[in-house]
């Protein structure tokens, strides 16, 4: 369930629903606050929790440092539910 530069590009113009969620996280952002959108992203059938994004129209990228260790957050989340998620990063200018 990758998502490339140009498909994100896409989604910021796409309102938030039910299986996206945007959220600025800039400097920091809770593991329970994820693990909680993952639940209810995964209550609604799956989707996407995209951080170091604005979420309020016109979004825009503004980067995030929340998690340096992707895989630790990973972890985190895959102690607390009974279910895979992807995570993935991505590096653009």
């Amino acid at each position: 369930m990758n998502i490339s530069i140009d498909e994100l590009s896409r989604l910021l113009d796409s309102a938030e629903n039910e299986n996206i969620e945007f959220k600025a996280a800039r400097t920091e952002y809770s593991n329970e606050k994820a693990t909680k959108y993952c639940v209810a992203l995964a209550n609604e059938g799956g989707g996407r929790l995209i951080l170091g994004v604005t979420d309020k129209l016109p979004r825009s990228i503004v980067g995030t440092k929340a998690f340096p260790n992707l895989s630790k957050l990973k972890a985190h989340i895959s102690q607390h539910l009974p279910f895979r998620i992807d995570t993935q990063e991505l590096m653009t200018d």
